[in-house]
């Protein structure tokens, strides 16, 4: 379903850009161009990026909702918007001028344009095909239970127990050598053998030593998407400067895993709730998916079954989540106006604060057709 489809385009997004601090306007490209055509190795000759190297076509990535990096790099570091606060965009830009300032004196703006897109391309790769049962939340692990209780409860809440996997996504790994080769050899093309894949591991992890901000920069642990594979990827990146912005940690996390099963369960139902896809037009249905999320998100956030959060606490990470909602109406990453998403949010506060029955759970069918039923109202 085209509504749910975001392309791994997506995977190598432009996050030096003109928008940012005045240093980064010396950059001579912005990194715009998909992680499939996008080419970066460093040479163990010369220690300069070349074209050598290319992110292989990977036919079994599943559909995926969104990318939660994507969605607020197109739509805010870059164009920063008259339709909410801006904070959110303050952190981005803070931490873009950081690693501005350090790799392009180094490298020059081209190189380190592609040495930035390798880095978030060999972590979207690692936490995507990460099959270990030793997931880990938050940098040190501070946040493995609080994420392994709130998928239990949301197991239990949606009725999906051992349905969806929940990987972490870490900076470290990209200090880790082993990982890095593997994924290198496995999943990049130009290299003759593996002892080649591993060798550049080993340069990059000599880069890093030398680096203040690689791989250290939050941007490179900023994945945060569910796909049809049944599969949540949240990185530690997106949740710290969700945090820096102004959020609650523990409602981050709880806003993010529920947002992304509501589209796990959007996933489940595709055939029935979207037939004909969930709009006309790829903005509409984008916006569409987008509003339910938040809306059944809300939803289990504030029942008394689910993560009991009262509307304050609810509001904390959704009106940060709205201040990244975007007027670009046209765009087929359009995710509704942050007064859409509040509105939206609003709703499955009020659906499970005003229950007369507190204890029962709403289906996930009733719960769509009561958002068919107000999405006007929305809107």
């Amino acid at each position: 379903m085209k509504t749910m489809k975001i392309a791994l385009g997506f995977l190598g997004l432009a996050l030096f850009a003109t928008s940012c601090e005045n240093e980064m306007e010396e950059m001579d490209t912005r990194l715009t161009t998909s992680a499939v055509t996008q080419h970066a190795v460093v040479s163990p000759q010369d220690g300069r990026l070349n074209t050598r190297v290319t992110l292989k076509n990977l036919s079994d990535v599943k559909l995926i909702s969104e990318n939660l990096r994507g969605y607020f790099v197109i739509n805010n570091a870059v164009e920063a918007t008259d339709c909410g606060p801006t904070e959110f965009i303050s952190v981005q830009n803070k931490y873009i001028g950081q690693l501005g300032r350090e790799l392009v004196p180094v490298f020059g703006g081209p190189t380190a344009n592609y040495l930035f897109n390798l880095y978030m391309n060999i972590n979207f790769v690692s936490a995507y095909f990460d099959r270990s049962p030793n997931q880990y939340f938050g940098e040190k692990g501070e946040y493995t239970n609080f994420v392994t209780k709130r998928t239990r409860e949301l197991e239990g809440f949606w009725n999906m127990p051992g349905q969806i996997r929940v990987n972490g996504q870490h900076n470290e790994t990209l200090n880790d050598r082993n990982k890095v080769g593997y994924i290198l050899y496995n999943y990049f093309s130009g290299f003759a053998s593996e002892k080649e894949a591993y060798d550049y591991a080993d340069i990059l992890v000599g880069i890093n030593a030398t680096m203040a901000t690689l791989p250290e920069s939050p941007f490179f642990a900023i994945d945060g998407f569910a796909t049809s594979g049944n599969l949540i990827v949240i990185g530690d990146g997106l949740v710290g400067m969700m945090t820096e912005a102004g959020v609650e940690q523990d409602i981050v996390w709880t806003g993010i895993l529920a947002h992304e099963w509501a589209h796990q369960i959007q996933f489940d139902n595709t055939a029935a709730w979207y037939p004909a896809g969930a709009a006309d037009n790829a903005p509409e249905a984008t916006r569409y998916t987008e509003l339910e999320a938040d809306f059944m998100a809300a939803y289990y956030m504030t029942h008394k079954r689910g993560a009991t959060y009262n509307w304050k606490r609810v509001e904390q990470f959704f009106n940060l989540f709205f201040q990244i909602g975007d007027c670009s109406f046209g765009s087929a990453g359009h995710h509704g106006t942050p007064a859409q998403r509040l509105a939206a949010a609003q709703l499955g506060y009020e659906t499970a604060n005003q229950a007369q029955k507190q204890g029962h759970i709403l289906s996930p069918q009733q719960l769509h057709e009561l958002f068919v039923a107000s999405i006007n109202n929305l809107l």
